[in-house]
């Protein structure tokens, strides 16, 4: 866990910003450089396009963090979700709405993607969306589901999100 400075609220490891009060977590300057294992590195998935990669959904809890402010949006227990934003005389509905996020001004279709977990992974998909879906920067092929995994940035156009796993 990670405490904020400012206001002492408790935030999974990997949070940027403070749910609560929407400060930086980290100061950039300060941050120093450690070894790491590298025994432990799994060297196919270095460097490797999000497709590629492996991920598996551990028995905490998923988030999503807005990274322009900081909001927290919690995944309930369901199977799958679909992110976008909502718009006048709109029938469908997403169940993410990112409308308070400034969603038309970054480029977010009404329906724009969609998260579906499956035994112990999450995966995203992008439903033919105006201005793309990316993942750690590659953009995603649409209504191809791509594994997600702890930290990485989802960006629906540009409205950047992290995803953020709690154990």
């Amino acid at each position: 866990m990670i405490i904020c400075s400012t206001c002492q609220h408790q935030e999974v490891v990997g949070a940027l910003f403070c749910s609560e009060c929407g400060a930086q977590l980290h100061n950039m300057g300060s941050l120093a450089t450690h070894n790491i294992e590298t025994n432990e590195i799994d060297h196919n998935d270095f460097n490797a396009p999000p497709s590629m990669r492996k991920a598996k959904l551990d028995t905490g809890s998923a988030t999503l963090q807005i990274l322009d402010g900081g909001q927290i949006i919690p995944l309930a227990n369901r199977s799958e979700f679909t992110m976008g934003r909502i718009s006048d005389e709109q029938t469908i509905m997403p169940d993410i709405d990112l409308t308070p996020y400034r969603a038309y001004e970054y480029g977010v279709s009404r329906l724009h993607a969609a998260l579906k977990r499956k035994e112990d992974k999450l995966t995203i998909m992008d439903l033919n969306s105006s201005n793309g879906t990316y993942l750690d920067g590659f953009r995603l092929k649409p209504e191809h589901e791509t594994p997600l995994s702890h930290g990485c940035i989802i960006s629906l156009g540009k409205l950047r999100i992290q995803f953020l796993l709690q154990n």
